[in-house]
């Protein structure tokens, strides 16, 4: 099943043209002013308000499906400066790279993209943790509903994504973490952002796609 995502470029796109010429700044920072104008603009801060609350989706969704292969060919940009993911083969407890664990934090977040937000300590980087931690509550409220789904999914199934039986579904509901309180789960939010932001195994594997398929 394919759906066509339109007026979107990918990060490895906006990298390969990039003709970066401000030293300061990143080539996604750079790609941004470019497209949306002056960091202090309308047209900017609509699109970096985009970026921080579609980004914070996906590290959520990334996050608790597990979903991998996180290079800069799989991320999208549109034209209204959203993230967008595409390609979602392997999820839940599959990786590429032969289960090496190259892609081990818990989701992908770069300092280019932080960058983008205002960097750290900017109000748009904080507005972007505390959308990550109230997805994480609201996703609570599902839990039971989308684990349902999953085991319909994995009984039967082949698929490598569920080769890991029941545990699979086990370490799906563990990441909900039902057992914290909502300040425990700001906590949590902190680090799991302080983990994906300095993350090395993220470096390597796009190190390793560079490398291997020419991926920015």
């Amino acid at each position: 099943m394919i759906e066509p995502v339109l007026n979107a470029v990918s990060l490895h796109q906006i990298k390969k043209h990039s003709s970066k010429t401000n030293k300061n700044t990143g080539q996604l920072l750079e790609y941004f002013i470019n497209e949306f104008g002056p960091q202090n603009s309308e047209e900017f801060l609509t699109a970096q308000k985009n970026f921080v609350q579609s980004c914070a989706g996906y590290c959520l969704v990334c996050y608790l499906l597990q979903i991998k292969d996180r290079h800069n060919g799989n991320i999208l940009l549109d034209s209204e400066g959203h993230i967008i993911h595409i390609d979602f083969g392997f999820i839940l407890s599959t990786s590429p790279g032969k289960n090496l664990g190259f892609e081990n934090s818990p989701f992908k977040l770069t300092h280019e993209f932080v960058e983008v937000m205002g960097g750290q300590g900017s109000d748009m980087f904080e507005y972007f943790k505390i959308l990550i931690l109230q997805g994480l509550v609201t996703s609570r409220k599902h839990m039971d509903k989308l684990i349902s789904i999953v085991e319909i999914m994995q009984s039967g199934s082949e698929l490598p994504c569920f080769s890991k039986g029941v545990s699979t579904v086990q370490a799906l509901k563990l990441r909900f973490h039902m057992n914290m309180t909502e300040e425990q789960l700001q906590l949590l939010v902190e680090n799991l952002v302080e983990q994906s932001l300095n993350s090395l195994t993220t470096k390597i594997y796009d190190s390793f796609q560079y490398i291997t398929n020419g991926i920015l």
